[in-house]
């Protein structure tokens, strides 16, 4: 048999398991060619995975598109974007077909990131996919996620459900919505924080030694939240531990150390614009210095009533949805010139001999297709190069494929962010085509 020499690839581990003998090997020739393989993947850049949103869907008319490449053509809702309509790829037919189980704008956002059954009763959906990679391969970077909204969450009951699925998509657990960071300086301040030290370490450890007297003084159900509760507090002591850690040597290093911007101001910026804008550059930031490399970002709730004065517009948001005016392009076309912000300064930012942009899988998403309550299927797209895996300019179409489940997407997502899993929640198999 003729074997090629750099396909002959063994660990010490296992030579050691072959001869069953405790002993140390020296480095042999066939070890070489997986130790160089490793070292040069480990100097190549991350790939990051980021979620954008927009509640209520877009105008029923207006979001499409259809051809490919170059002479793509995109509906008057995705113009922001015809500058990289090469590298989108616009997807239709997915859905979450637990969305579809009560019309109500919060019951078809709350597991936008999950496809996990909603409760009615109580605060119950699944942890989303963003969180499973922040919990499972999160501790290569300082911040196991980062998650920013520019609206703040909306408590309360519509019709006796709850309205907080429709303020949040990303989940740490089932019963608890991550922290979603709406003012700009906070987010900066997750980033760029520096004074971690001695009393945050003291914290911590005192509330985990409190934790565990007190876990063993709670009944069952009691005791399943609290553990939710502590596994936040475990993510703490993570980040603390990881603070200040160095790279190894011949490791990738980000482009950028520290912030090229001064914070922003407390508070949250009179002017909706550069509020989104500020929001967009902390996110750019977090990639920029590897701070983290799972994000999410919700510039709207669902049954949003922002009204978008800059805009010209009058009616606030949740009314346009219904309605569908015209008007509803343009506040549409400001939703998707946020991503094109997002392309344009990604691009030009070099990473070896690619981009920021090339080394990131974006998708955005919106919890219906109009704001009328469909949900049989959702406007997606693609975004970036997923480092290599994606290829833009493409319509692909998915709403009579027996595979259409947006968990079958986030599958494919969490490949390309370094995490294979053989299930997630509806879906045992990857989206094809993608």
């Amino acid at each position: 048999m003729n074997i090629q020499r750099n396909q002959w690839l063994i660990s010490r581990r296992h030579a050691l398991r072959g001869i069953g003998a405790m002993l140390t090997l020296p480095l042999l020739d066939c070890m070489k060619p997986a130790r160089a393989a490793a070292a040069s993947t480990a100097s190549l850049p991350p790939t990051r995975t980021l979620v954008t949103f927009t509640g209520m869907g877009f105008h029923s008319k207006h979001w499409w598109a259809k051809g490919e490449g170059a002479a793509m053509e995109l509906g008057p809702c995705l113009k922001p974007l015809e500058p990289w309509k090469e590298r989108m790829v616009f997807l239709r037919g997915l859905w979450n077909e637990q969305a579809n189980k009560h019309g109500i704008h919060c019951m078809q956002t709350g597991n936008m990131l999950s496809g996990a059954p909603l409760a009615t009763s109580e605060v119950r959906t699944g942890v989303s996919f963003d969180q499973v990679m922040a919990q499972r391969i999160g501790d290569r970077t300082e911040l196991p996620s980062l998650v920013l909204g520019c609206e703040e969450a909306t408590p309360g009951l519509q019709d006796g459900l709850p309205l907080l699925y429709g303020s949040h998509i990303s989940w740490s657990s089932a019963v608890s919505p991550t922290w979603t960071e709406t003012r700009p300086a906070l987010a900066f301040d997750q980033l760029f924080r520096t004074e971690r030290g001695r009393d945050d370490r003291r914290v911590v450890d005192a509330v985990l030694d409190d934790a565990k007297l007190l876990q063993q003084k709670l009944g069952s159900a009691d005791r399943q939240r609290f553990e939710e509760y502590l596994s936040s507090v475990n993510e703490i002591e993570g980040r603390l531990k990881r603070a200040g850690k160095e790279r190894a040597a011949g490791e990738w290093k980000p482009t950028l150390s520290t912030p090229d911007r001064p914070r922003p101001a407390d508070g949250i910026p009179a002017d909706l614009p550069e509020y989104w804008k500020l929001m967009n550059d902390v996110l750019l930031l977090a990639f920029r210095t590897d701070s983290t490399r799972i994000a999410t970002l919700k510039y709207c709730n669902d049954a949003s009533n922002i009204v978008y004065s800059h805009l010209g517009i009058r009616d606030h948001h949740h009314y346009l949805a219904h309605a569908q005016p015209e008007s509803l392009i343009m506040l549409n076309q400001f939703f998707t010139s946020q991503l094109a912000y997002l392309c344009q300064r990604m691009n030009e930012i070099k990473e070896g001999d690619n981009t920021l942009l090339d080394n990131t899988a974006i998708m955005h998403c919106s919890s219906m297709l109009h704001g009328n309550h469909d949900a049989g299927q959702l406007p997606v797209v693609l975004l970036g190069g997923a480092g290599g895996n994606l290829r833009g300019g493409r319509v692909l179409d998915y709403l009579d494929k027996p595979n259409r489940r947006m968990c079958s997407l986030f599958l494919r997502l969490m490949d390309w962010g370094g995490l294979k899993l053989d299930r997630f929640n509806d879906s045992t198999e990857r989206l094809p085509g993608v």
